[in-house]
């Protein structure tokens, strides 16, 4: 490839030293303006002819054919020079197949690259690939400027057309055996299923507009630049092979400067900036170039800025504008890349020309206005460069996001014309999950015109929109018929019963007293259950109407009832309502039925005692409840009995954390409930998990402070250390990789069954704690960055999917900023640890460590499971010189590992 490029640029700078000085001198400076518009003008056929070419046959024989072409050109062209037939003529089609020629043989070979290398192996290589036709420009034009000073300069063109040869064999193999070996997406280029013009998927398209609009500014300005130095150039030099070897020498001496910051700067800068900023190396150089020409157009401006913009732009800015068709599909960017640089290139070649002949030859100013023009395009350009920046970091989040932007189709829309009437039509007809969803609204902001499409709901099938429904009116301050009351308090649902009463209650200002009585003394259950826990969540904190109502003494009465009720369903009524009852009252003297509920064999009863534990909002229960978040399906109900404490729980769960004899499965569960409180006191609490040594409960809290930010994206968490943690992390990282790498070495060389089945156990955590640490690097970044591009971009990099894992690094290439960039590209590169190989270790500068560093720093964690694994793969090595390292934790407070040390100290010293 990089052969390839340098042949073509090779001949290239050989022939137009020739061209630009024979023009130049024979037909005059005045005429290049024209001869600009007359490349435009020919472009636009030569375009129509390859556009359809395209459709019609391969990629790879129109390449071909370019090829071929172009040889037998430049051998005609040299004859009716070398005989002086038609020179004139001669001058202005050389002039104008030279530039077409440029444009449309690099092109095709860049099209080439893309096709054989992924975005990743691109951003490593463009930057190599790109010294290819540096060093062709520097070698042409050097060639040249010797070679004119001893032969007539027309007869370059037969050396040209000779070295052109070579690169047809070339281009055969390059297509035989690295682009017909890949898929067929990329290795059949017909194009009979696309109809549409390459301009109108431009235009379809922001990515490609973007992209032709940068590139067609970068063209102008070239020429603008071009015709300032040609110019000033010109009236230093008038003989021909003088100018010729000025040219040809300068045109080199371009190149060399290209070649140095190809070779050290052009990686660096796009690697480390990402492509987007890369782009505004150039127009800054033009811009300083611009204005120094304006007020002083001497020579030695001309060259300055003919120099940077020849430099950069075929260094920096190439491998930056190639690297931003990345992400366009392949079958649609062979079609368009090669209209938008042979088209859009010489499309802007000609309206540089028609600004040239506006401003010189028909406002007869100087080479000096041609600076003010190009500090106008300049500013343009910089926009431009801006808004591409924006639409290739989207094109990868795009394909990234695909697949949640279809799942996101089903959600409901209430943005609409009018909110108002959105949430209205939404409760009249929606889904149950839009209802619920919209009431959840109504309930955070009540509008009273919503009252009447609330009320409408108490009679809804659905006992969870009852439920809501009911709960939404203590919001809305609104009176509810009170027949339509008494009938849900007959409801079948235990919850709507509650509420119904709860509302009664609230809204009666006359003979409530009687009312209460009346419900209180109902014959059925269900309805003096509902009216005593309605009640004693009414006079909770009120312990007049507690004495005055003899709140305690009425669930004493429900207690001796229990046993007399006729059927189990009708006992377990009474018991909830007792459990409900105490609760809401918080009765202290009480509480002992809530202890003995807790742990009852019938599992419903169970989760009514949690609810009513969490009801009391005492302290007392906390730890209770706690215990119950280690299992599946009393988790949920344990998280809400919690959250019935309020702010107030995040100081219980920072205590139960910091004690020595709570259990590491029962820590790890706090962040989830931490996470659904709205309070800053909340994420400040899950910051300080994150300087635990347990990396469990990291992982946990980092989930939970990304949820924080998702639902409360008000509170503030502030990210000025998130870099430092990052590294940590990342450091961790790179150390357990180090431990797995030679664990995964020594594997196989094991002859013991017993070794090897401890190794690979072993192994097997040591994967899912790296697993564990990637997913805490990337919600740490989610924390800095948008966290719904971030975790977007982490589920994309744990694709199995290669081409979603490239996509997902170079979108976070574009995303992360250069410090976190150096140490995260990498990583991610790394993250299947099917790849670990040396090169993956190297590349990540991992040190590979000793067994006996890595035993040891897996055992100073807060991982049980890690140490458990590290003691039986001790015990099956039987080295007793590992006894130390066992040694300390023999006074453990996890029990568990505290025996196993034990156990296997002792067969150690045995």
């Amino acid at each position: 490839m990089q052969l390839n490029i340098f042949l073509i640029i090779f001949t290239l700078l050989i022939i137009k030293p020739v061209v630009n000085a024979q023009f130049v001198s024979v037909i005059g400076i005045d005429q290049l303006p024209l001869v600009f518009v007359l490349v435009a003008v020919f472009a636009m056929v030569v375009s129509t002819i390859y556009s359809k070419a395209l459709s019609t046959n391969s990629l790879r024989k129109v390449t071909s054919a370019t090829l071929y072409v172009s040889v037998f050109c430049l051998l005609g062209f040299g004859l009716l020079l070398h005989f002086g037939i038609a020179t004139n003529i001669t001058l202005y089609a050389l002039y104008i197949g030279v530039a077409i020629f440029g444009v449309l043989a690099t092109s095709q070979f860049w099209i080439m690259a893309n096709l054989v290398f992924d975005a990743r192996e691109a951003k490593r290589l463009f930057s190599f690939i790109g010294a290819g036709p540096i060093v062709g420009g520097v070698a042409g034009g050097y060639v040249a400027s010797v070679v004119a000073s001893y032969i007539e300069g027309t007869n370059l063109l037969f050396l040209g057309a000779f070295l052109l040869c070579f690169c047809i064999p070339l281009n055969r193999v390059i297509w035989k055996k690295h682009i017909q070996q890949l898929t067929p997406i990329q290795s059949k280029k017909r194009f009979s299923d696309f109809g549409d013009h390459p301009l109108w998927l431009i235009r379809k398209s922001k990515h490609l507009t973007y992209l032709a609009l940068v590139i067609g500014l970068s063209v102008l300005i070239s020429k603008l630049v071009e015709f300032q130095f040609s110019s000033i150039a010109s009236a230093q030099f008038t003989d021909p092979d003088e100018l010729t070897s000025f040219f040809g020498f300068w045109f080199s001496t371009f190149n060399v400067v290209s070649l140095l910051i190809q070779l050290f700067l052009t990686r660096k800068i796009v690697g480390t900036y990402g492509v987007g900023t890369s782009l505004f190396a150039l127009p800054g150089g033009v811009l300083l170039g611009s204005l120094i020409l304006l007020f002083s157009p001497m020579l030695w401006a001309a060259i300055f800025t003919k120099l940077w913009e020849v430099s950069v732009k075929q260094s920096i800015n190439k491998s930056a504008t190639e690297l931003l068709s990345l992400p366009i599909p392949a079958a649609i960017k062979s079609q368009t890349k090669s209209f938008i640089d042979v088209f859009v290139d010489l499309a802007a070649t000609g309206i540089a020309g028609l600004f040239l002949m506006f401003l010189v030859n028909g406002l007869d100013l100087s080479v000096r206005w041609v600076s003010v023009l190009t500090i106008v395009i300049v500013a343009i350009w910089v926009w431009v460069a801006i808004k591409v920046r924006h639409e290739y970091v989207n094109s990868f989040k795009l394909k990234l996001t695909q697949a949640d932007k279809e799942a996101k189709k089903a959600l409901p829309d209430f943005n609409n014309v009018s909110v108002l009437e959105g949430l209205k039509r939404a409760l009249a007809s929606g889904s149950e999950n839009q209802i619920l969803y919209v009431l959840d609204k109504v309930r955070e902001i009540p509008d009273k015109r919503m009252f009447d499409n609330v009320v409408e709901l108490l009679g809804h099938s659905s006992a969870r929109i009852r439920e809501k429904a009911l709960a939404c009116l203590y919001f809305l301050e609104q009176t509810v018929e009170q027949p339509q009351l008494e009938q849900l308090l007959h409801d079948v649902d235990m919850e709507v019963r509650y509420k119904a009463f709860a509302q009664l209650l609230r809204q009666t200002k006359q003979q409530r007293l009687t009312i209460i009585n009346e419900y209180l003394q109902h014959s059925d259950p269900k309805v003096s259950g509902a009216a005593l826990v309605g009640l004693s969540e009414d006079a909770r904190n009120n312990p007049e109407l507690q004495k005055l109502l003899k709140i305690e003494g009425r669930i004493q009465d429900k207690l001796s009832f229990l046993k007399l009720a006729e059927t189990e369903e009708d006992r377990f009524l009474y018991q909830v309502m007792v459990l409900r009852a105490i609760g809401n009252a918080n009765i202290l003297a009480l509480y002992n039925e809530i202890e003995t509920a807790l742990y009852h064999e019938n599992k419903r009863i169970t989760k009514e005692a949690i609810k009513a534990a969490g009801l009391t909002m005492s302290p007392y229960f906390v730890p209770k409840i706690i215990a119950f978040l280690e299992f599946k399906d009393t988790r949920p109900v344990a998280q809400e009995a919690l959250l019935f404490y309020g702010e107030g729980i995040i100081k219980e769960l920072q205590t139960y954390a910091q004690e020595e004899t709570s259990r590491l499965e029962l820590i790890w569960r706090l962040p989830e409930v931490l996470e659904k409180i709205d309070s800053a006191n909340a994420v400040k609490a899950l910051f300080g998990f994150l300087d635990t040594p347990d990396v469990a409960l990291r992982l946990e809290a980092l989930r939970s402070i990304n949820a924080i930010q998702r639902d409360f994206p008000h509170l503030k968490i502030k990210k000025e250390d998130i870099v430092e943690r990052v590294m940590e992390e990342s450091n961790l990282y790179k150390n357990m990789l180090g431990a797995l790498y030679q664990e995964r070495q020594l594997l196989p060389n094991e002859i013991s069954e017993e070794i090897q089945a401890a190794r690979t156990n072993l192994v097997n955590i040591l994967e899912r704690r790296l697993d564990g640490t990637l997913e805490r690097i990337f919600r740490l970044i989610g924390l800095r960055y948008p966290p719904e591009d971030v975790i977007t971009a982490y589920n994309g990099i744990r694709s199995v999917n290669e081409h979603v894992r490239l996509n997902s690094v170079e979108f976070l290439d574009n995303l992360l900023e250069p410090a976190l960039k150096k140490t995260l590209i990498p990583i991610a590169e790394g993250a299947l640890f099917e790849s670990i190989s040396s090169e993956t270790i190297q590349g990540l500068q991992v040190k590979i460590p000793d067994e006996r560093v890595y035993f040891s720093m897996l055992l100073e964690g807060r991982d049980p499971k890690l140490k458990m694994a590290v003691f039986r793969l001790i015990e099956a090595l039987g080295n007793k010189s590992y006894a130390s390292l066992v040694k300390p934790l023999i006074q453990s407070k996890n029990e568990k590992v505290r025996k196993e040390a034990e156990k296997v100290y002792a067969a150690l010293l045995a």
